[in-house]
């Protein structure tokens, strides 16, 4: 093999796939370094659109929409929405459309995604559930940086920087070369791929804490569904979509592709050859629908329940590599003096690393143990308060 030859091959990375149905739009942040929690919906093929047309309200929602370009809400509308929610809900939110800048208004206290889980986080009756502390995570990342926001908002870099460094969570989702970079007065685009970079970080964050979740049944505590998805380290280039077909392949038996389209176990099943061949390649990501039907006719019910969770899992992984090309994109290719001087801003790769599967196999483990050791905490001091 040709010295040019080995080179192309050790550049060789995956490519990531758009992970949301329909057109494109953008990937929002909410407050400093939250993605906002329409992403989240997106990413499990739900929208706020599609739920308004379910309970037959897509006028009600074509109103909102109007009324959040334009800035005014008619009494009729104001009232069309309360009469959705539960109850208690709808006399607080109505308090704070009377009152938006109260300090005693429990509204103007939340950040998005606490009114989100508030209202998501309910049981057939309406009534509110107990949170996982996967939600009960985002909320706090989202009230402890609160501060931060406003005085990133107001132009206070500094300030916003130094607030970051000294909080015990929110530095842990910063490199100091990042927080270096957010102190200065950087272009919008730089000050944008920082913001996102972090935001990459709270999620795989986030991802370790419902990896915990998931496994809760695990008797030694140590068992991980994400970590059997993680980009190896090696040249062959496969994203997580193409290693979630690769699983399913090793927990069917079943030795290669080509082999899977001919397997008996599939022939009542409608097999569409481009569908198998794309998925194994890494190039679509199958319904859910449709990889749960090939998971039951190939596995036993243990092992299709974990292809569901796999399935999911490798969905929020894809999302994390589709962004992080995003950010390359808004960084540009760099070379030499300018290379160095992104590097010590913190401009490019979570962490400084070289890419993103790197970063993920890196700090993947360390948010493992770090939630396993909170939770675990927790559930000492809980025990320890209700005594024996």
């Amino acid at each position: 093999m040709t010295a040019s030859a080995t080179k192309t091959r050790s550049q060789r990375r995956p490519r990531y796939l758009n992970p949301f149905e329909g057109r494109k739009k953008p990937i929002n942040l909410s407050g400093l370094f939250l993605f906002d929690p329409e992403v989240l919906m997106r990413l499990r093929g739900q929208s706020v659109r599609t739920t308004f047309i379910e309970i037959g309200e897509e006028s009600l929602f074509k109103g909102l929409e109007r009324a959040g370009r334009t800035g005014q809400v008619t009494k009729a509308l104001r009232g069309r929405f309360l009469d959705l929610l539960p109850p208690a809900t709808a006399e607080a939110l109505a308090a704070a459309f009377d009152s938006p800048d109260s300090p005693t208004n429990a509204f103007a206290q939340m950040g998005m995604w606490e009114a989100h889980l508030l209202g998501a986080l309910r049981d057939d009756n309406g009534q509110p559930v107990e949170w996982p502390a996967s939600a009960q995570f985002l909320c706090d990342v989202e009230r402890a940086s609160r501060q931060a926001t406003m005085l990133f908002d107001e132009g206070q870099f500094q300030a916003a920087a130094q607030y970051l460094a000294g909080h015990s969570l929110l530095r842990r989702f910063m490199s100091p070369a990042s927080l270096h970079g957010l102190a200065q007065p950087l272009h919008p685009n730089d000050r944008l791929a920082l913001r996102t970079g972090a935001a990459l970080e709270v999620w795989l964050s986030l991802l370790a804490l419902w990896d915990i979740e998931a496994g809760a049944d695990d008797v030694d505590g140590d068992h991980s569904f994400i970590e059997q998805l993680l980009p190896p380290d090696d040249n062959t280039a496969k994203n997580t979509v193409a290693q979630l077909f690769d699983w399913l392949l090793k927990s069917a038996k079943v030795a290669t592709p080509a082999a899977l389209m001919k397997d008996p176990r599939l022939k009542a099943f409608g097999v569409q050859v481009g569908t198998l061949g794309a998925w194994s390649r890494g190039k679509n990501f199958p319904s859910a629908s449709y990889g749960t039907a090939i998971a039951k006719a190939l596995l036993s019910a243990e092992d299709a329940v974990t292809f569901r969770r796999l399935s999911a899992a490798a969905r929020q992984l894809n999302f994390l590599g589709y962004v992080a090309q995003h950010i390359k994109n808004v960084v540009g290719t760099l070379e030499g003096a300018k290379a160095e001087q992104a590097k010590h801003l913190g401009l490019g790769m979570p962490f400084g690393h070289d890419n993103i599967e790197a970063w993920m196999r890196c700090r993947y483990p360390v948010w493992l143990q770090f939630h396993r050791a909170n939770l675990a905490g927790l559930a000492q001091a809980s025990s320890a308060a209700t005594g024996p």
